[in-house]
């Protein structure tokens, strides 16, 4: 007689396959979608909102960012540490890996495609990455670079996983995209009411300027015109200023839309969720399939 348990184990295992494929496969066909419809926009003219980018990446000045486990440079990383357990009795041992330490990055860095530059904030980002690597050892963290213990006999109870976005790569990315000044705008109210201060402390050159009925004293009316000469005299030094620098930004957008940050080309990008949607669908068919099996086998 087959065992109860056996029968509850394979129904939820089979449960989660189908929803679970279901959900990833829709997701995936639905960004594979998004990818493709949405133009890339230059940073230079980019429209504040939901964009998609595409360019280099770089730290910003004076920073540095090391991947924990490899101490590679590199501009993001993600890992993972897992230890190897065994459950179930003597007969019947099953090996599997939990999960006993993660992280990953949340520095920003630049983006640059030619035309400007851009801050990236990757905090709450879905991130694909060109590299990963993953090695074994024997302790919680790793205290060898991969590969260095291949040829020594140790037990192997740990793993180790990390993926990284290293300096200059070709990124392809969707988020919302926001432009701010440099500095706070000028207070001209605040510059004028400074220059008439300035002016007011030399009575004989305000008087000289501004009296025009020569009686020794400023009128209302001519306290008026040194009022619009003053603002005259502030916007044309605010017209002589140099343009204050435009900082841009990519982040996580605020309604809920997708944030992607992806180390390949546009079309390398939606190819690759295409897949994914396309091996969901398979699964969803084969656990949807095996569990009307197990079903059937059971209530007939």
């Amino acid at each position: 007689m087959a065992d109860p348990s056996d029968f509850w184990f394979w129904l939820l295992v089979l449960g989660v396959a189908v929803a679970g494929g279901g959900w990833l496969a829709f997701r995936s066909l639905h960004i594979a979608r998004l990818i493709e419809d949405t133009p890339t926009s230059r940073i230079r003219s980019a429209a504040q909102g939901y964009v998609e980018l595409a360019g280099r990446c770089r730290p910003l000045d004076g920073t540095q960012n090391l991947a924990p486990l490899t101490l590679r440079p590199c501009v993001w990383w993600r890992y993972r540490i897992q230890q190897k357990t065994e459950t179930g009795s003597p007969g019947k041992r099953r090996q599997s890996w939990s999960t006993i330490n993660s992280g990953r990055s949340e520095q920003p860095f630049l983006l640059d495609d030619g035309t400007g530059e851009c801050i990236v904030k990757p905090s709450g980002a879905e991130i694909v990455t060109g590299e990963s690597t993953t090695w074994y050892g024997s302790t919680p963290w790793p205290t060898e670079p991969p590969g260095a213990g291949l040829l020594r006999s140790q037990e192997h109870r740990y793993r180790y996983f990390e993926e990284r976005i290293y300096e200059h790569e070709q990124l392809c990315l969707l988020g919302q995209f926001t432009s701010h000044s440099g500095s706070g705008a000028p207070d001209a109210q605040a510059e004028v009411a400074a220059l008439l201060a300035e002016w007011k402390d030399d009575q004989a050159r305000l008087a000289e300027r501004f009296d025009t009925d020569r009686d020794g004293r400023i009128s209302l009316g001519e306290w008026e015109h040194a009022r619009e000469e003053a603002k005259r005299t502030v916007l044309e030094r605010q017209l002589e200023r140099p343009a204050r620098p435009v900082l841009n930004v990519l982040s996580r957008p605020e309604s809920g839309q997708l944030f992607l940050v992806a180390a390949l080309p546009e079309g390398d990008l939606a190819r690759r969720y295409r897949r994914r949607a396309v091996i969901a669908f398979v699964g969803f068919f084969a656990a949807t399939y095996a569990l009307g099996w197990l079903l059937q086998g059971v209530f007939g």
